[in-house]
């Protein structure tokens, strides 16, 4: 059964201006939120109370959704056992709440199991003050085990809290078994049972470094080497010892000799290799190929992350013992839901424990979630076709105004292009993000820039965000950070672009118009 309505897939009429603290792209359950203007990125990061009270949405993981916060009072209200002016912390699964838990050191007492509405919620109940609270807070950010807008829009609904729930397209028959069975087929591995369904994109890549590393360390392997500077989550799954592992970072994606020197050097306890292609958010991408030889040789897992990319544009699967995904992206395009998937590659010498150990970590999405995105894979293939030729029409635009723009970093810039070519496919092309470096104040583009404009990127809409204020904005406050970011050619004057699916030549319009001299 199918349900349909119009309007919640992106906004309408072309690119434009969207106003500030808009949920974008209109949904109820949108993932991102219009941030339009440096200034009020800048208060937002900041958490200026002015500008939070004009912007109060988020990126689900970061800033919790009001459904979801409104779940969270009711529910320490209702539990009866809780300390006062303490809080409840929503999750996903009963699995998600131990976790969280034991990592912010509370006793098993504080996993909860409540029924509201008729639903059963697992649960952390968090006291008041101490450290406690926020480390089981952040371990459910950097995990994505947060509960679902969905979710909670049905406990509110059938609690008579709510008047309605969102109309929205959806794919009701197996859905999980449709989503799998989609991304079997994109990635060419033999069948759905190959491909795992998780509650976020982090959560699939948290699953996968936790399945390989408990494989791993029965031979003393725990050290994961990470290749370059990646998605933020992903180093804080290692900084903050979310995943009990060690890791080795190298700085320099390119640097092949010192890849395989560090392998080597650790080459008895390292578990695993995991990187990015293209990387987030400086889109370089490492040598494939040559990063298996190097795998290889040190007996380790390696783990590739192709959200940007996308398996209609590279085949990452004969190089990979694990291919995560963030399906919020281009997957489903409509930027109204979160989930991931893990691929396992039937060539890997791990698959078969992977498929055995997989089940144990990370969390299962909602059904509703994955009815959703079942209903949205099934235009990814056309949805990529659309968006890497307006990719590369975006390109040539951006050449044409060498006075604002100094470089745009993509899957096809100088260092990138070979190492790309490598693994992409013959029906494929860039893929749709890119980074501009900017010669001009960030503020002179991204303010005059008229689309949409917040986090999140992917959708089949155009996108753009400061993703250095965004994932970075504590660097960006400080003469050492802003020195980190330079050593990694990253500065504030940087403007990530997510192309869209909509009419090339509208997409140009917006931008050489945000790029015209002042």
């Amino acid at each position: 059964m199918s349900r349909a309505v119009s309007g919640t897939t992106g906004p309408a009429g072309g690119p434009r201006h969207i106003a500030a603290g808009r949920p974008v792209p209109g949904s109820v359950h949108s993932v991102s939120v219009s941030i339009p203007d440096v200034a009020s990125v800048i208060g937002y990061e900041s958490h200026d109370p002015a500008t939070l009270s004009r912007i109060n949405w988020g990126y689900p993981r970061f800033r919790p959704h009001p459904y979801v916060a409104r779940v969270a009072e009711l529910a320490a209200r209702e539990d009866p056992g809780g300390e006062r002016g303490g809080a409840w912390l929503p999750v996903r699964t009963a699995r998600a709440a131990r976790a969280a838990a034991a990592y912010a050191g509370l006793p098993p007492g504080a996993v909860r199991d409540l029924t509201l509405g008729g639903h059963s919620l697992p649960g952390v109940r968090l006291p008041a003050g101490g450290p406690e609270a926020e480390r089981a807070r952040a371990y459910i950010m950097h995990t994505g085990g947060h509960l679902s807008s969905r979710q909670a829009e049905d406990v509110l609904w059938d609690a008579g809290l709510i008047d309605a729930r969102q109309p929205e397209e959806t794919a009701d028959e197996s859905p999980a078994r449709a989503v799998a069975a989609a991304l079997a087929e994109a990635y060419g591995v033999p069948g759905p049972e190959h491909v795992a369904l998780r509650n976020s994109g982090m959560n699939a890549v948290t699953a996968a470094v936790e399945a390989v590393t408990e494989i791993q360390r029965d031979s003393g392997r725990r050290r994961w080497l990470q290749l370059g500077w990646i998605f933020f989550d992903t180093m804080r799954l290692f900084e903050k010892k979310v995943v009990d592992a060690e890791h080795t970072t190298v700085p320099d994606p390119y640097d092949l000799a010192e890849v395989a020197r560090v392998a080597a050097a650790h080459a008895d306890g390292l578990a695993g290799i995991v990187a990015e292609i293209p990387s987030n958010p400086g889109l370089s991408v490492p040598d494939l190929p040559a990063l298996r030889e190097i795998a290889d040789r040190a007996g380790c897992a390696l783990v590739i992350d192709a959200t940007i990319a996308t398996p209609h544009n590279v085949d990452v699967v004969p190089y990979a013992d694990v291919v995560c995904e963030s399906l919020t992206k281009y997957a489903t395009g409509s930027a109204d839901v979160l989930m991931g998937a893990v691929v396992v590659p039937p060539g890997s010498r791990f698959a078969g424990d992977l498929l055995t150990v997989l089940p144990h970590h990370g969390d299962e999405p909602y059904r509703r979630d994955t009815a959703r995105v079942a209903a949205r894979v099934r235009g990814y293939a056309e949805r990529m076709a659309r968006v890497n030729a307006n990719a590369l029409a975006l390109a040539e635009c951006l050449d044409r105004h060498p006075d604002v723009v100094r470089d745009t970093g993509w899957a096809l810039d100088g260092r990138s292009a070979a190492n790309y070519r490598k693994v992409a496919r013959d029906s494929g092309g860039p893929g749709g993000l890119l980074m501009v470096d900017l010669k001009v104040p960030l503020e002179q583009v991204y303010d005059r820039l008229a689309v949409a404009k917040g986090p999140s990127f992917g959708a089949e809409f155009t996108m753009a965000s400061p993703q250095v204020f965004i994932a970075h904005y504590d660097l960006l406050t400080t003469a050492r950070g802003r020195a980190a970011l330079r050593e990694r050619g990253l500065h504030r004057d940087m403007l990530r672009v997510s192309v869209g699916t909509e009419p090339p030549e509208l997409i140009v319009e917006a931008f050489e118009r945000a790029l015209r001299p002042v």
